[in-house]
């Protein structure tokens, strides 16, 4: 395709969003971009969120999802849609109502919400969460989309909280397995959006050389070390508890629980990015921008990340 791309947003407002709209907005200041819109809610519209994304240039449509004619009125034109919807009740038919809507307005590019880690890989691990993707992301495929997942690793602000076994205020990281010496692919949220409207921009320009998995992040080293990357700036000795892995996965198998699946991932090295192509693709050996490494997030912090934001 020729010219500056016309991008999308669902979900500009919520966590991920937010990290991506930085980067859109400079693209589109830089003319990388040719228009940026957001979708909202009505409830929404004025919000400080939205109108601070209008003053720098982006422009806001209503939608309705109950209304499909108000989701194809905001994308006609479109030639690339960035979805960041995230899981609650009635988000599945949400998500229909999106499809349908692309199908009708012709939008080339379908970005759907992923920006985790590549659960492709691991079909074995059911989880509404990572089932309710999958069926997404094939059912864009047979409806003759182009989705494309951006498969991004952990977060690295949101990553190192007890929620996911790392007690950093206390000092002591309960690791499934051998967890702690794979190495984890982390994605700084400043390095997301870049990457992201990388991927836009590559596979508007030639959609074959754009594959429909993009693994990138932004760091990689073992639990282990990053642990010792924290301890060097606070000044304290991480103590790493591991706990048996078939004895942990028998737990989350019997609660289903979520975070107990991340940490079974960990141990799987679901999380380990050493062949990933992404960055060559997007940030070749850094020449587009520099990544932010985690030793920065750890000074960031004093050493101690206590949640995420």
């Amino acid at each position: 395709m020729s010219g500056s791309p016309i991008v999308a947003v669902v979900g500009s407002t919520g966590y991920v969003g937010k990290m991506l709209m930085p980067a859109f907005l400079e693209g589109l200041k830089d003319g990388k971009l040719k228009e940026v819109r957001v979708l909202t809610a009505e409830a929404k519209l004025n919000s400080q969120q939205v109108q601070s994304y209008v003053a720098s240039g982006a422009k806001a449509f209503t939608v309705d999802y109950s209304d499909i004619s108000t989701v194809t009125a905001a994308l006609k034109g479109v030639d690339a849609v960035v979805s960041t919807l995230g899981s609650g009740e009635g988000i599945e038919k949400v998500k229909t109502t999106l499809l349908d809507a692309l199908v009708a307005t012709k939008v080339k590019l379908y970005f759907p919400s992923e920006f985790g880690t590549n659960h492709y890989k691991y079909p074995n691990y059911d989880h509404p969460a990572f089932e309710g993707k999958r069926k997404h992301f094939l059912k864009a495929k047979e409806l003759g989309l182009n989705p494309i997942r951006m498969l991004t690793g952990c977060i690295m602000e949101f990553t190192f909280g007890k929620w996911f076994g790392f007690d950093c205020i206390s000092g002591v990281w309960t690791v499934v397995g051998n967890a702690a010496d794979i190495p984890c692919a982390i994605t700084a949220e400043r390095d997301l959006g870049r990457f992201t409207l990388e991927a836009v921009l590559l596979a508007h320009s030639d959609i074959t050389k754009c594959p429909d998995a993009l693994e990138v992040y932004s760091d990689m080293k073992t639990l282990r070390e990053y642990a010792k990357a924290l301890d060097k700036v606070s000044e304290r000795d991480t103590k790493i508890v591991q706990v048996q892995f078939d004895e942990f996965k028998t737990q989350y198998e019997g609660t289903q629980d979520f975070l107990k699946l991340i940490m079974v991932l960990f141990a799987e090295g679901a999380f380990d990015y050493s062949k990933a192509t992404g960055n060559r693709l997007l940030n070749p050996n850094e020449s587009l921008w520099k990544l932010k490494r985690f030793e920065e997030f750890a000074k960031e912090t004093g050493g101690t990340p206590r949640s995420f934001k």
